[in-house]
């Protein structure tokens, strides 16, 4: 049977310097009406908050999924260009907006994970920290995790085992679609329950690539075959289809191709339970 577990990482929930970026590069392209909605969209509904408008959409199919929420601490430093991208625009996982939307999303049905952030994938402190912060939020253990910019070292899982995560989903890439180094079936990487899915259908892969629906066909075939699971990520920002073109009916798309196929279509939880109770999954 087919087995497709739906995840968000919530990296952003308001738009930031893209209000100017956006301006510039439709600008520069001709595209005046898309360089006047950027322009404009700065006075309009926040076009980066979607949670509650995913949540929607998926309970139209009857179905749920993983939110990753990330409590990034990096400080945007003028001597360091490349912080500005990780600092601008992130939340507080304490503010009462993303408060209220993580308690209605963990008391309907859908798992909430932690987004570790760009520096805590061999900080075990920071990310004990990062971890407690979003379990006062939903008052119960979090067991789900994925690491930001999908960072990994030798140390990561070994971390994440020892702060009771029982699951990652970082193993994957940022480049192309596809399991990587050939780990098609979820893994135990110690020899024991804590276990890996490998993601491998993410939306800065995906859309881009002329084959992707050819590739999604395969990968739910090899799936199927191997008793894995097709992990999809498509961050929670994308489903503003005047942000992101294409992006939300492509999820809707990857939903009903697993639907159709008669495939489970579940948050990463449903599946750790299932692989938890199996002794088969390989070890590294």
């Amino acid at each position: 049977m087919l087995k497709v577990a739906l995840t968000h990482d919530v990296d952003r929930t308001r738009k930031s310097y893209q209000y100017v970026t956006g301006v510039v590069k439709n600008a520069i392209k001709g595209k005046l009406s898309d360089a006047w909605y950027h322009l404009t969209s700065r006075f309009k509904k926040e076009p980066y908050w979607n949670m509650y408008d995913i949540a929607a959409l998926e309970d139209s199919y009857g179905v749920r999924s993983t939110f990753f929420m990330l409590d990034e601490s990096i400080k945007f430093n003028p001597l360091k260009p490349a912080t500005f991208a990780l600092a601008k625009g992130r939340y507080d996982l304490l503010e009462p907006k993303i408060q209220e939307a993580v308690r209605y999303l963990d008391a309907n049905g859908w798992e909430i994970g932690l987004h570790g952030s760009f520096l805590s994938y061999n900080n075990k402190e920071l990310l004990a920290k990062e971890k407690a912060r979003l379990e006062s939020i939903v008052g119960h253990p979090v067991y789900g995790t994925r690491q930001h910019h999908l960072n990994m070292d030798d140390t990561t899982w070994k971390i994440h085992e020892d702060l009771g995560f029982q699951y990652d989903s970082t193993w994957g890439s940022n480049y192309h679609m596809g399991w990587v180094d050939g780990k098609i079936k979820p893994f135990h990487p110690h020899n024991n329950t804590f276990t890996v899915f490998p993601l491998s259908v993410m939306d800065v892969c995906f859309m881009p690539d002329p084959k992707r629906w050819e590739k999604l066909d395969k990968l739910m075939d090899e799936a199927e075959e191997h008793d894995a699971v097709v992990v999809v990520n498509f961050h929670q920002r994308v489903y503003n289809e005047k942000e992101f073109p294409g992006h939300r009916a492509a999820y809707i798309r990857i939903i009903e191709s697993a639907l159709q196929r008669k495939g489970v279509v579940a948050p990463l939880n449903r599946f750790y339970e299932e692989y938890s109770a199996k002794t088969s999954a390989p070890a590294v």
